[in-house]
């Protein structure tokens, strides 16, 4: 018995994980000021994030795997002639794994807490209180992906020949197993943004006992600005012959007969793919869990301008996902046909007329399978034999699966 196992991979996987560091308390105070004095009590957290993933991946597989046992010949013999295979076992996989990119981003923006105070403050005094928590994420994966598999996957134990012999002769084979699986998983991308663009705890800006004739303003602005682009472009074309057999056996023209007796043939063969996957999910707690602004025991006759107090939060998202509409960052690279045959077994093209038309086009993305697949058993021959012949085939069982899963978007928002 002959076992064949084959295993192909190519993979390129990208995972940024961010986690800012923040502090436990931001905190100014302007206390017990003079008069005429101008107070100005500020905080400003800002976080910018960027991040690009740009991948361009070119995977060609050419695979040929064979477990064979037959293709034997007992033939001419004076005394007859006998052909016994052991069984054929082939498992071959190909998986091509690229463009993958994980992105978390975990941030409480603005501490735990933020306190911003003008107390006390002399008269015909100015005052202002402002805390600003401002957090912004541009996130932009671009994932260009062409993946042509052809492979020929067989197991045999059959094409046997024990003609022409004066004795009986006998053809006898083991069985045949094939396992085949071709695999292609690329343009993934995962990302996860979490966190509080306010702080996780409260955020509080006041004026407290300020003068006569005092200006006092107070002012607490949260900001989350978010854009994510997913753009990915892919061709893939799988070509596949795959085969289990243990017939095509002759046992003929034998004066004392032929016997074939055939083992079993079969074949599980699957081919999937997968591309274009986007997933984000974006929770923001926006403006931390209390924002408080106050004027609190102010003096009268101001210059004609009334306390204010102004709390803000803003939160602005923007998630764009573009698949297979030539939009990657080398998409015109891909600018074959997709029903072109490309394959041949020196690498190159069988097609005279599969020339490069120079830009993307989106009639051209996608996924092409071409897969052939049997399971066989049969087409012995026991012919003209003086003596009886006879011929006993074995089961034949194919199981096949092809699989395309491509351009699936998941956007969750979240509170």
């Amino acid at each position: 018995m002959k076992k064949i196992a084959t295993l192909v991979g190519s993979a390129a996987l990208l995972a940024a994980a961010f986690v800012p560091a923040i502090a436990a308390t931001n905190e100014c105070v302007n206390s017990t000021t003079g008069p005429f004095s101008n107070n100005t009590c500020t905080i400003k957290n800002t976080d910018v994030i960027t991040v690009n993933n740009v991948n361009d991946a070119q995977i060609k597989n050419y695979v040929t795997s064979n477990s064979n046992t037959g293709y034997n010949e007992a033939s001419l013999n004076t005394l007859g002639g006998t052909i016994k295979t052991g069984d054929a076992t082939n498992n071959t996989t190909v998986s091509s794994v690229a463009n993958i990119n994980t992105t978390n981003i975990t941030s409480a923006l603005g501490a735990a807490s933020n306190r911003g105070e003008n107390s006390i403050t002399g008269p015909y005094s100015n005052n202002s209180a402002w805390i600003e928590n401002e957090q912004r994420i541009n996130l932009y994966n671009s994932n260009t992906a062409t993946v042509k598999n052809n492979v020929d996957a067989d197991s045999n134990t059959g094409y046997n020949k024990a003609n022409t012999n004066t004795g009986p002769a006998s053809v006898d084979t083991g069985d045949a197993w094939l396992g085949l699986l071709v695999n292609t998983h690329v343009n993934d991308n995962y990302n996860d943004i979490r966190g509080s663009a306010g702080g996780t705890g409260t955020n509080v800006a006041e004026n407290l006992t300020t003068g006569p004739f005092s200006n006092n303003d107070v002012a607490i602005y949260n900001r989350f600005l978010a854009n994510v682009t997913n753009v990915n472009d892919l061709q893939v074309k799988n070509y596949v012959d795959a085969g289990a057999n243990t017939g095509y056996n002759e046992a003929k023209t034998n004066t004392l007969g032929g016997d074939i007796f055939t083992g079993d043939a079969a074949a599980g063969v699957g081919v999937n793919t997968e591309g274009n996957i986007n997933t984000t999910r974006i929770a923001m707690a926006l403006g931390g869990f209390n924002n408080y602004g106050s004027n609190s025991v102010t003096g009268p006759d101001g210059s004609g301008k009334d306390p204010s107090v102004w709390i803000e939060n803003t939160r602005e998202v923007t998630v764009d996902n573009w698949n297979n509409k030539c939009e990657s960052h080398n998409a015109d690279r891909i600018d074959k046909p997709l029903w072109s045959r490309w394959f041949g077994r020196d690498g190159g093209s069988d097609n005279l007329s599969e020339d490069h038309e120079g830009e993307c086009n989106p009639d051209n993305l996608g996924v092409l399978n071409n897969v052939d697949s049997y399971s066989d058993t049969g087409y012995n021959l026991s012919n003209t034999n003086t003596g009886g012949g006879s011929v006993e085939a074995g089961f034949a069982e194919l199981l096949q699966q092809v699989l395309v899963h491509m351009n699936d978007t998941l956007t969750e928002i979240l509170p």
